[in-house]
């Protein structure tokens, strides 16, 4: 009986802990102000990372930066109030697809990363990185 009541009472605290973190607005879903931000945090975990080309998602919650050195590109994707940060290379993506005209959900060979959903402006923007990624696809699993 002890344990029940302890048990119960752990989970109304903790659900309390967080209900009153987002009613208050403590933790914010983290955002890229601008690709220049994006840049600076890639330069930041890989010290030497220089970019080449760039996209925003449209809300800011993730960006594809390209290796200068063509060698890599740079994820970064919104979880929570901070970005996770992942350097795609040959084999590290289990496959690329389309969500809606301008949407791309990415999902790696990597159990611990959730799918990054990515919104971008145009439906153009959307192809050429699915193309881009598309290209470092772990053969036969695209």
């Amino acid at each position: 009986m002890g344990l029940a009541l302890l048990l119960i009472g752990s989970i109304l605290g903790v659900s309390a802990m967080v209900f009153f973190n987002a009613r208050l607005g403590i933790s914010t879903q983290a955002r890229l102000a601008d690709l220049d931000e994006a840049v600076a945090r890639l330069d930041a975990d890989r010290v030497g990372f220089e970019a080449a080309d760039a996209v925003l998602a449209k809300d800011g919650q993730g960006a594809l930066v390209a290796s200068r050195d063509g060698d890599c590109l740079g994820l970064l994707v919104a979880r929570g109030s901070d970005f996770v940060i992942r350097y795609l290379t040959p084999g590290t993506i289990r496959d690329v697809s389309a969500e809606g005209e301008t949407g791309l959900r990415v999902r790696l060979n990597d159990f611990v990363f959730a799918p990054a959903h990515l919104e971008f402006e145009t439906a153009e923007i959307a192809s050429a990185w699915q193309d881009k990624l598309s290209a470092l696809a772990q053969p036969g699993r695209a």
